[in-house]
């Protein structure tokens, strides 16, 4: 058996601090601990400085006050090697995720706006396109008047041969009138630089013109003012009454002109 393993650990501190003179009080000077630590440690009373920590630590002081090397004596003291502080292995946070971002959030609702509304008001302003092609004809062309007989005068009592009934007037001869009323007089004219919606009606309410009109077209429209009128996207239409050009830009409310047309 070697010297070292019949040697203690006090034995070895004891040895070391009188091999290079130092009182036992001096010891207990620079390592700040008390007379009786340091007695404690040279007799290998390890129990008497409180937990296994605090001697291990202890002894580790003074040997480095000697000059000797810790671990070898700490190796040696009773119970097992000091053992490092166990660590916790903490899981990182869940990162949040990107689809309940309010920022993504409050991006995709102003999108949606965005989108939902020239949608919205073009589906209302066509809303009626499938009618249009219905409604049209019966808009724009008035049935002529007939004018119903005159009743046969009863023949005289009297009189062998009862007169003729007048004349019936036809439905082409009663026309032609029509040209010398109010309604010849004022004329709209529309011109459309874009597909554009168009609603009119004269004085007596009477729909003039309802229907969806292509790019590229024009219409004129006959009838009595004052004249109620909706024009679907306005800024592609340009407009005479009478041949006097009429400005829409002041009439218009995001896309849509509405407007009376005075005489």
């Amino acid at each position: 058996m070697s010297e070292s393993s019949q040697v203690s650990i006090g034995q070895t501190l004891r040895d070391a601090r009188e091999a290079q003179g130092i009182a036992l009080e001096d010891a207990a000077v620079r390592l700040r601990l008390m007379h009786r630590q340091i007695e404690a440690m040279e007799t290998d009373d390890f129990e008497s400085l409180g937990q296994p920590v605090f001697a291990r630590g202890f002894v580790r002081n003074y040997a480095r006050l000697l000059g000797l090397d810790p671990d070898a004596l700490l190796a040696r003291m009773k119970g097992a090697p000091e053992e490092p502080a166990p660590v916790a292995h903490v899981e990182p946070p869940l990162p949040r995720s990107w689809l309940t971002s309010p920022l993504l959030i409050l991006l995709l609702l102003g999108v949606l706006l965005l989108v939902a509304v020239p949608v919205g008001l073009y589906l209302w302003l066509n809303s009626d396109a499938d009618e249009v092609s219905e409604a049209a004809p019966v808009a724009q062309t008035s049935p002529a008047l007939v004018s119903a007989p005159a009743p046969a005068e009863p023949a005289k009592p009297a009189s062998p041969v009862a007169p003729a009934a007048p004349p019936v007037e036809t439905a082409e001869e009663a026309t032609p009138a029509a040209p010398e009323t109010a309604t010849a007089r004022s004329v709209v004219h529309l011109q459309f630089g874009d597909e554009a919606w168009v609603e009119i009606k004269d004085a007596s309410g009477r729909m003039l013109q309802r229907q969806l009109n292509p790019a590229g077209s024009n219409v004129d429209i006959h009838g009595q003012p004052p004249f109620d009128v909706v024009i679907g996207n306005a800024a592609q239409v340009q407009m005479t009454y009478n041949g006097r050009p009429i400005d829409l830009k002041p009439f218009i409310e995001v896309t849509v002109a509405r407007f009376t047309l005075e005489e």
